[in-house]
């Protein structure tokens, strides 16, 4: 696996990860949700965005991490690391104003 940037946190030898792409079209603020505690990170022109808030799913839903960034519109690229499976569910979605 070849990252753009180290995630902060990559994970041993046996762990997993992945590289995606998306656009944000209206700025505000996203959510990533995953169902794994995989580390991420939201990079835009190479450089990380800061996090602004961390919480657990709601129960027994299988989310069991998300993340919250303030983001413009624009590409950006999340990269996950750490994961301990192959797969992962992973969502991200722009929260109400």
């Amino acid at each position: 696996m070849q990252y753009v940037v180290r995630p902060e946190k990559p994970g041993g030898s046996v762990s997993y990860g992945g590289v995606f792409a998306f656009t944000v079209a209206t700025p505000g603020r996203y959510r990533i949700a995953l169902g794994s505690g995989a580390w991420i990170d939201v990079l835009a022109d190479g450089k990380p965005a800061t996090s602004v808030a961390h919480s657990h799913g709601p129960a027994c839903t299988g989310i069991r991490k998300m993340v919250d960034f303030d983001l413009g519109a624009g590409r950006y690229v999340l990269q996950v690391a750490g994961n301990g499976t192959a797969d992962l569910p992973l969502m991200v979605t722009k929260l109400p104003a």
